[in-house]
């Protein structure tokens, strides 16, 4: 999602070397926001026990026959990602395009869109909840938010971050 984002906005700015988001939000987009929501519920989200799952291999059936996944969902899926990529990308930018805001305010505010949006998705997808889970999802989404304050807190971030438009 924020690939089509970035790239939507690469695109938009007839390649010119400016960014919207910081060295680290991209690492803190990768490291913490959504990756750990998505190792933990990888990890935890589990609708049988591994004995099950060994005792009875014509459960796996289903993978093997395309039935729960396949190419009709990834082109859903596709499509689906670009439909949400171009609402996060162009309702902000024309709702704040006749405002003062900056690039920066502009990407922190895609940044922070982005990660509600992927982790509200993860959370549709989620079949057994606990506490970790829950932890993980809704602690990613208010480390965003922390994380965007801290870094606009910083005194020596105006040397770190673009500020042109």
């Amino acid at each position: 999602m924020l690939f089509s984002l970035l790239c939507r906005f690469i695109f938009y700015t007839a390649f010119s070397p400016q960014t919207a988001l910081t060295d680290w939000n991209l690492v803190f987009y990768s490291l913490l926001y959504t990756s750990v929501p998505t190792i933990v519920t990888g990890i935890l989200d589990k609708d049988l026990s591994h004995r099950t799952l060994l005792n009875y291999p014509q459960l796996y059936g289903s993978g093997q026959r395309e039935e729960a996944y396949n190419q009709t969902l990834f082109w859903a899926t596709m499509l689906d990602t670009l439909w949400q990529s171009l609402v996060v990308f162009y309702v902000p930018y024309f709702v704040y395009n006749a405002t003062d805001i900056d690039l920066y305010g502009l990407g922190c505010l895609w940044l922070i869109a982005v990660v509600v949006l992927v982790n509200v998705n993860l959370a549709m997808d989620i079949l057994r909840w606990n506490w970790v889970t829950h932890v993980a999802v809704w602690g990613s989404v208010i480390a965003t938010f922390v994380c965007q304050i801290i870094m606009d807190s910083l005194s020596f971030s105006d040397d770190l971050l673009p500020h042109y438009w």
